[in-house]
This record gives C-alpha cells, structure tokens and sequence, in this order.
C-alpha cells in the first residue's frame, strides 16, 4: 500500500512536533493548549481524563465512541540510544477481522501524535513543549495532503510497514531513576476531512453527536520498556542514561490487579471493565482469562478511550451476579 514509504520519517516528525493546530470553522481549542505545562508530566492520571477531549478535536457532550475495527498491533524491535535521545524501533501492522473494507489515516487528529508516551499513569511530552510567548494559529493540512495519507485495508486483510517504525524521545524528558515507560499507538478511521464534514452536516439540524471511531483494540497497541536516568549528582559521578530493554507484559507489568486490552493477563480468572470511558457506557463487562492469554477488547460495537481503558481482576469467581 502507499503509505510504505514514508511512514518512518512521520512518525518521527509527528513525536518531535508537539503543538496547537486549529481546524478552522468547526473545532474547538485542545486543553492542553490553554494549560502551561508545570514538568514533565500532566498532572491528571489517564484513567481521570474525559475521553473526547483526548481527540483535541471535539468537545465531551458532542461524541459517542463506536469500535474501530482495525487491531492495531505494534512490536518492539530494538532501543537506540543517541547523544541526548532514545529512539524506539518497532514493526506496526493493521489487521481488519472484519468482512468490510475499513479506512485508517495518518491524519487521525489535528493536535497531538498517534503515538503517546506515559509512565506511571500519567503522560508525558516526547519533546518539550516550545513556549515562545506567542501562540500563532498554525494552519490545517491542505485536503490533498489529507488525501494523500489514507488508505484502505481490505476485509479480512492486513496492511504492516515494509521496515521499522521510530518513536524518539528526548533525554530531558524521562523521569530520574529506574521507570517503565508505555507507548500507546492511538488510532482513528477519521481524518480532518471526516470531522468537518460530520460536523457541519450535524451543525446544520443544531448541535447534534458525532459517532467517533477509536481503537481500544488487542492483541496489542502498546509498548513497554524501561530506562534508567541519572540524578544531576550520579551525573556528575559519570553515570549515563541508560535504555534498559523492553519490559514483558507476561512476566513484569501490570502490577495485580490492573492490564490493559493487549496485555498478557498476570493471573487466570475474572477480570472487569473499569475507567472513566467505560463508565460512560453503563452496565458491567466481565470476562474469563486464562494467565498468560492476551486481554481482551470489549465486546460488541462500542467503542472506548484506549487510555482509560482497564481491565480489573476481581478474582476466582464471577462478579456480573452481583452486580
């Protein structure tokens, strides 16, 4: 497919350009961009964060979440570490179980990257935010450059890169001491397109919801690994950043009693859904997982947040009759 070509070299300036665009005549400005950044990371872990305004697009009352139905799957190949950065190589592939033909996009949002870091919960920036004092509005995309990063992966098809991806992460950005940091490929079926389109068709009959599809798909849309970074006295002592390999979600992470959709489930038994975007779709979602197996996408057609989406365990035995 098309998009071969240059995916490498956009996902790096995706990860190194992090910023405020505005869509004009139908988005609305990403909070993060009316917040200064106090550190490193924000301040709200993911499982508090409200899932529209993950999109930077549009705002909470004007989305409902429908499932993507791409998985997409990411795989750890090597860790580089430079001067003052650690690259992440890794194969990416969409997979389409479905029997129709699905849209993906390299354009998927108009503020922020499709890959996200986090550590302990909470995110943080792969380079640091550029405060020149002045916020220039900076423009959208031309529609057929839009067009030019779309593509289509046939039903029951599977679209990957011919070589490795790259996610670089400046120095400066990483926490002091030993942390495992996890990085979440987030993905949509809309482009801009999409959304303006969706927008000022529903703008039109007043303020209507737009059904906004996002992955929350497993087997897997996230990495782990570790790295060490000194203090400013181990510095001085010599010491070195050091990129520490990938961590194992079989054997090492998530600590009891949280995974997340594509981690390998720590412990056989009953596990639930928890987190905010779950809550906003009701009732209660359980499922049977073997230790060792991959952890499941919720069932049905509904889609979730991929940050805020948990899976609990809640032990040997079901919890729905109690529920």
């Amino acid at each position: 497919m098309s998009h071969k070509r240059e995916f490498k070299y956009a996902v790096r300036a995706a990860v190194l350009i992090v910023g405020a665009s505005v869509l004009s005549g139908c988005m609305l400005a990403s909070p993060h961009d009316a917040t200064p950044l106090p550190n490193r990371t924000l301040d709200v872990p993911t499982t508090d964060k409200q899932s529209a305004n993950q999109t930077g697009i549009v705002p909470d009352e004007r989305v409902s979440w429908i499932k993507n139905p791409l998985i997409t799957q990411i795989r750890f190949h090597a860790g580089k570490v430079g001067a003052d950065y650690i690259e992440i190589r890794y194969y990416l592939a969409y997979i389409n179980p479905s029997d129709k033909d699905v849209k993906w996009t390299a354009k998927p949002t108009p503020d922020g990257p499709k890959m996200r870091l986090y550590s302990e919960g909470k995110q943080i920036l792969p380079a640091p935010r550029i405060e020149s004092g002045i916020e220039a509005n900076k423009a959208a995309p031309r529609d057929e450059e839009i067009k030019a990063n779309a593509s289509v992966v046939k039903a029951r098809d599977k679209w990957a890169t011919d070589g490795l991806a790259e996610f670089v992460i400046m120095n400066s950005q990483f926490l002091t001491g030993t942390h495992i940091y996890e990085v979440v490929y987030w993905h949509s079926q809309l482009d801009w397109i999409d959304v303006r389109e969706v927008l000022d068709r529903t703008d039109s009959q007043g303020k209507g919801r737009m059904m906004y599809p996002i992955t929350d798909n497993a087997p897997s849309n996230r990495l782990y690994f570790k790295v060490y970074k000194p203090t400013d006295d181990e510095a001085r002592q010599g010491r070195r950043i050091e990129f520490l390999g990938e961590v194992d979600a079989r054997t090492q992470v998530p600590a009891l009693p949280y995974a997340r959709p594509g981690d390998f489930a720590p412990k056989t038994g009953y596990w639930s859904a928890t987190g905010k975007s779950i809550d906003r779709l009701g009732g209660y979602h359980e499922v049977f997982v073997r230790e060792g197996d991959s952890m499941p996408n919720l069932p049905g057609d509904k889609g979730v947040d991929p940050f805020s989406f948990q899976w609990k365990y809640v032990g040997e035995h079901s919890q729905a009759s109690v529920q």
